[in-house]
């Protein structure tokens, strides 16, 4: 191990930072995404990008962007476990993640490694551009992200979590956090699980604006629904996480973040907001359902797991003598 340019451990000969990509079944996005990347300037740098079981291998689009990017390839296990499995193979000292449908700009890394600034206990979290502003759910969804960051004030410390898309940190601290839960099988409140935890630790967290990506996540209603009540799904599974760690973090907001939420289109951009402040009313309908679709899944399964110990055979004795 040596010392790396970020201040951090390193192994010899290893570039300075990795940018892990999970992904999944998107060729055109990974493709878009690796020409960014690759287009990064002012930082040596890998690229890993985890293949989480696409039914057609991702590595051929990878290999067109030379020997700077592996792809690794697992069975689908989920993000978190897609994650975790790249900064394992990390180089780098500082690991960056982003997603495959995102488009880092040419000073992203950099820019999140100069304001990590070697502080062991930092997590710096970068700005998120919607790429598609012509599309109301891309919009939609980032409008809710955007309140979010603004509501519980990233740019003073004190947001919980940053979105997985665009967070970078020292890989040692990384791996000795755990990573990212996995047993978070969605793409869907992991990162606001992370971010607790990063805090419960005495992490610090910063929000670098300067470091953006742009996000290219475009959808149909049913894909906006779909989203939006896997993140109720996530919420659910989050909760029982916190009541497992018995943490005192807040799970519910009062109603009054909600009606700030529901207008928050309507002040970004007056009545030329009003759809989108209907989409943002569906979110909350869709999240709602997916929580409650979670408990009851979850409420069922306890419930035969139950009746199936109870009428189980007990185990007979040896007859052995």
């Amino acid at each position: 191990m040596v010392e790396s340019d970020t201040g951090i451990s390193a192994r010899a000969n290893s570039p300075a930072a990795t940018v892990v990509v999970p992904s999944y079944n998107r060729p055109k996005q990974l493709e878009d995404c690796l020409e960014a990347l690759t287009g990064m300037e002012g930082i040596d740098f890998e690229i890993v990008v985890v293949d989480d079981g696409s039914p057609e291998p991702l590595a051929p689009i990878c290999e067109r962007f030379g020997p700077r990017v592996t792809c690794i390839r697992q069975k689908n296990s989920g993000p978190a476990k897609a994650r975790n499995r790249g900064a394992a193979e990390a180089s780098g000292a500082f690991v960056a993640f982003t997603d495959d449908d995102c488009r880092p700009r040419k000073e992203w890394l950099a820019t999140l490694v100069a304001a990590h600034d070697r502080r062991d206990d930092v997590l710096v979290g970068g700005h998120v551009e919607n790429g598609l502003p012509g599309d109301p759910f891309a919009t939609a969804s980032q409008d809710l992200c955007d309140f979010l960051y603004e509501h519980f004030g990233a740019a003073s410390g004190d947001l919980p979590f940053f979105t997985s898309n665009n967070i970078g940190l020292s890989r040692d601290a990384f791996l000795r956090m755990g990573g990212f839960d996995e047993t978070f099988p969605l793409a869907a409140a992991e990162d606001r699980d992370f971010g607790l935890r990063w805090r419960e630790h005495g992490g610090r967290m910063i929000y670098e604006t300067k470091a953006v990506i742009d996000h290219f996540h475009g959808m149909t209603l049913k894909k906006f629904w779909r989203q939006h009540s896997n993140y109720g799904r996530g919420a659910f599974h989050l909760h029982r996480v916190l009541d497992d760690r018995k943490s005192a973090q807040v799970k519910r907001e009062p109603w009054t973040f909600y009606a700030m939420l529901v207008l928050h289109p309507l002040r970004r951009r007056g009545l030329g907001g009003l759809y989108h402040m209907a989409l943002m009313v569906l979110t909350q309908f869709a999240m709602v359902r997916g929580y409650m679709l979670a408990r009851r899944e979850t409420r069922r399964a306890e419930a035969d797991r139950k009746a199936f110990s109870q009428h189980a055979p007990a185990s007979r004795p040896s007859s052995d003598t």
